[in-house]
């Protein structure tokens, strides 16, 4: 089983900053040395290991798909967090092309925040041809019906659906 298999069952690993003590290449080929051997073993039993894109320094893509080549693992993937750092250093377009081979999983946030491109992020996993889920990471709502047919309605009109 791959980890890009859609029905696979898995696990997620949130790197959660870099030790300033120690040298940040060395720290990020150690995270991705450990992902390749975890990876190993989930795929002798099933579950995929998605990496989410997440943590101080982490967080930056060009730095998880460093991890990500040193997994070399064709069961670890990321997970896609739609953060504020994905828009920094060279934009968007080259962070997600960066790593948009390796997305297994994908977290949105609320769509109604305008300055992060969701439009060019669902754009970008369909010409990739994502099939993996989205999952939409929102605050609790005392009508999470209600708020999950905007969530719809907004997922579909950022695809030109509607």
């Amino acid at each position: 089983m791959l980890a890009q298999d859609v029905g696979a069952s898995g696990i997620k690993v949130r790197p959660n900053g870099l030790p300033k003590e120690v040298p940040k290449e060395k720290t990020l080929e150690q995270i991705g040395r450990a992902l390749r051997e975890i990876g190993e073993f989930g795929a002798q039993h099933g579950v995929a290991i998605r990496l989410e894109v997440h943590g101080a320094e982490t967080s930056l893509v060009p730095n998880i798909k460093t991890i990500l080549d040193a997994a070399g693992h064709a069961n670890v993937g990321a997970c896609w967090n739609s953060n504020d750092t994905d828009l920094e250093g060279q934009g968007f377009d080259a962070n997600f092309n960066l790593i948009k081979d390796k997305i297994i999983s994908v977290h949105m946030r609320d769509l109604f925040l305008d300055h992060y491109p969701f439009r060019k992020l669902l754009a970008g996993l369909g010409a990739n041809g994502y099939r993996g889920y989205c999952l939409a990471e929102i605050p609790a709502s005392p009508d999470p019906i209600r708020i999950m047919k905007y969530y719809r309605a907004l997922w579909l009109a950022y695809q030109n659906l509607l």
